[in-house]
């Protein structure tokens, strides 16, 4: 059965932006550019033994956030966007044009999580590799009769990554539960997000692996 998806978007790691709807996807896209140096005048320089990096074209599909999942202000993409530039940095990787992905993803957005649709994806940008996550659930209760009230996390999803280079794919059904005193919670800490942090470094690190 098909499923509305809200795909939602930080530019910079910072602002939002609203895209207009488009058939079932509502409000799209959440992608960060690996930061890369600025540019300096040219100097004359010894030529480098050293052998130069090649970049691998990168594509992030947008954040698949599934329409009973809780907004919470736009903090799942934040998370997500933060770790993948923690882990996909230039030159090892480079980013291709957000506009492309996005809108690919969302003419195959039922099938993002086989081999061929991800594949559309990556033949459309041009991209070597292509990482595709969404969240299906992402659960916080608190039980209130034990005798010390513990709040509990349980979070699912989906996960996939190809590499076009060595024709490697890769997908999961990711599921994360966890539980804790309700009284040793900083409530300004945001637990269930930072939790949520680990599963996207998790799910993250499959693709350095699926890329060797």
């Amino acid at each position: 059965m098909k499923k509305i998806w809200r795909v939602l978007s930080a530019v910079c790691f910072s602002a939002l932006l609203a895209l207009p709807v488009m058939d079932k996807a509502q409000a799209a896209t959440f992608t960060f550019t690996p930061e890369k140096p600025a540019e300096t005048a040219p100097q004359t320089q010894a030529p480098s033994n050293e052998p130069k990096v090649q970049s691998l074209k990168l594509a992030v599909v947008p954040l698949m956030i599934g329409e009973d999942v809780e907004d919470n202000e736009g903090m799942k993409p934040i998370v997500y966007s933060t770790e993948l530039a923690k882990l996909f940095q230039y030159p090892e990787y480079d980013m291709v044009d957000s506009d492309v992905v996005r809108k690919t993803a969302l003419q195959q957005q039922d099938d993002l999580f086989t081999k061929a649709g991800i594949e559309t994806v990556a033949k459309a940008s041009g991209a070597d590799v292509v990482v595709v996550m969404a969240v299906d659930k992402f659960d916080v209760h608190e039980d209130q009769f034990r005798r010390e009230p513990v709040t509990t996390l349980d979070f699912q999803g989906r996960f996939a990554t190809i590499n076009m280079k060595n024709g490697k794919f890769k997908d999961d059904h990711w599921r994360y539960r966890a539980e804790r005193e309700t009284g040793s919670i900083n409530p300004r800490s945001d637990w269930p997000h930072h939790e949520f942090a680990k599963v996207c470094r998790k799910e993250l690190n499959k693709v350095i692996k699926n890329n060797k």
